[in-house]
């Protein structure tokens, strides 16, 4: 019976205290979730390296075949977001667009036909 009491008794407490943290965890979240001005800016301001691997992580996740990208330059804006021309080792292009909110747009360059693979 004194199990059940301390149970009870802890039960309570527990669930406040994960209440303050998803509060916690939520309001973090938003401070951390900059302007999409500061996301486009941190990847302008990137290396050629650490670009490349923003690049290919958006043309894999949009299911594109590429197993890595060797090269990147930026290109023209495409529906006023910036765009890079992303290259991947087997020498297919791909044109990344990325909106203020870190969304990626993936296509295939004009006059270009994706290799199989």
């Amino acid at each position: 019976m004194l199990r059940h009491a301390v149970i009870a008794a802890i039960l309570p407490l527990s669930l406040a205290a994960c209440g303050s943290n998803s509060t916690d965890a939520a309001q973090e979240a938003a401070a951390s979730n900059s302007s999409g001005t500061a996301y486009l800016a941190r990847i302008e301001q990137m290396n050629e390296n650490e670009r490349n691997g923003v690049l290919f992580r958006a043309i894999s996740d949009a299911g594109r075949a590429c197993q890595g990208v060797t090269r990147s330059v930026a290109g023209p804006a495409m529906r006023g977001n910036p765009s890079w021309i992303a290259t991947c080792e087997d020498g297919t292009p791909w044109v990344v667009s990325i909106n203020g909110n870190g969304i990626a747009t993936v296509s295939a360059v004009a006059a270009s036909t994706p290799k199989a693979g």
